[in-house]
């Protein structure tokens, strides 16, 4: 099982991701995770990205991809699945990202969107900063966050969607509600992945996935 989460911030992707890994023991790659752990152990990547976030500026996409590319290859070696957060954020990086899939055979199988309106994933994170002590959440920052989110993600669903791996799930319920939907649809799922790593997909498996998570029109494509 490989899965893509693609979500606004607040959505729960992190939540749902590591509840996925968990479920089906497969690796979560977490991309904030993977560039804190770099950094802690003083990698050569580790070190690349602390001189960036020394100067206050973002890591460019290539080091990220670098370290998601390391731990594509890891996932790959211990049995072949993952799920993947915090990349792609916009469509240079998926694009990148799915080139690295295509040349490893680790292309996704699902492209998770978790749907959710700004008021809800505003309220979730202004309840999380308070919570945490967290003053870099307000609602300015928040607002620009999302405004940013819409700006770069339309056009990965709309990609993902061509391919026919897009799966949209409404994520503003509780969190058990939500999993619950999303593992039981991607257990309906596995029998239709046993094949081999790269594979392109055929209609009567993207069918399979459009079924499986109650949808009547599942596109066909190949696997992104």
């Amino acid at each position: 099982m490989r899965v893509l989460m693609v979500a606004p911030p607040g959505a729960g992707k992190g939540t749902q991701g590591a509840l996925i890994a968990a479920h089906f023991g497969i690796p979560h790659i977490a991309t904030g995770e993977l560039l804190r752990d770099h950094v802690a152990r003083r990698t050569a990547l580790g070190l690349a990205v602390q001189e960036y976030l020394d100067r206050g500026e973002l890591v460019p996409d290539q080091v990220v991809l670098d370290m998601v590319r390391e731990a594509v290859v890891a996932a790959r070696a211990a049995g072949g699945g993952y799920v993947l957060d915090g990349v792609p954020r916009n469509m240079r990086q998926a694009r990148a990202l799915y080139l690295i899939a295509v040349e490893l055979g680790m292309t996704a199988d699902v492209a998770l969107h978790l749907d959710a309106g700004d008021a809800e994933v505003t309220r979730r994170l202004l309840a999380r900063a308070a919570l945490e002590h967290r003053s870099d959440d307000t609602a300015e920052v928040i607002a620009q966050r999302l405004a940013l989110y819409h700006e770069v993600t339309a056009p990965i669903l709309s990609w993902y969607r061509d391919r026919g791996i897009l799966v949209s799930v409404d994520a503003m319920r509780p969190v058990r509600q939500v999993s619950s939907e999303i593992l039981g649809a991607l257990t309906r799922l596995l029998p239709f992945l046993d094949r081999e790593p790269g594979r392109a997909g055929d209609p009567a498996e993207l069918t399979a996935l459009g079924e499986a998570f109650g949808a009547t029109d599942a596109a066909a494509g190949t696997r992104g």
